[in-house]
């Protein structure tokens, strides 16, 4: 999945996933949709009063739409993986400064230097360990990334990238 290029450096974001993560999303997304299903069949053959069948039709359309959007979001982050690939390249970003966005999670907005000609910065607000690691240990810290100067998209790897 990618974000809109970042108007002050021109670089668009992408969250990268390896391809074991992608599967693992979609199977989570394949027994979301199939329980949201099934549970709304169910509620017409189960529920005596048709408010209970109501309100179980509703709770199985949620179910069904996080289920929807699981195998929707783990798609675009695949895509935008694969096509960073062939030119991309693995680097280490220096985080220049680490702010605390904490609402409900412990949350960080890391600004870091692209390792390129003219050494644009971006910004990365996350919550993931490696992210708030990377912050907890700034400054002289550094996470790891992707990027493809051909196409001007970069993202953080929170995890294993098979190739």
């Amino acid at each position: 999945m990618s974000t809109a290029p970042d108007p002050l450096s021109g670089w668009t974001q992408i969250d990268p996933i390896g391809r074991r993560s992608g599967v693992g999303h979609r199977v989570a997304a394949v027994v979301l949709t199939l329980g949201g299903v099934i549970g709304g069949v169910l509620s017409f053959r189960m529920a005596p009063e048709w408010w209970v069948v109501g309100l179980s039709l509703l709770g199985c359309a949620f179910i069904l739409l996080v289920g929807v959007s699981l195998w929707v979001n783990a798609a675009l982050r695949a895509k935008a993986t694969a096509e960073a690939r062939p030119n991309g390249r693995r680097v280490s970003l220096r985080v220049l400064l680490a702010e605390d966005i904490t609402d409900d999670m412990e949350t960080y907005r890391l600004h870091l230097r692209l390792p390129i000609e003219g050494a644009s910065i971006v910004q990365h607000a996350c919550s993931a360990r490696r992210c708030t690691d990377a912050a907890h240990e700034f400054p002289g810290s550094e996470v790891p990334a992707v990027i493809d100067e051909s196409r001007r998209v970069w993202g953080v790897l929170h995890g294993p990238i098979d190739d």
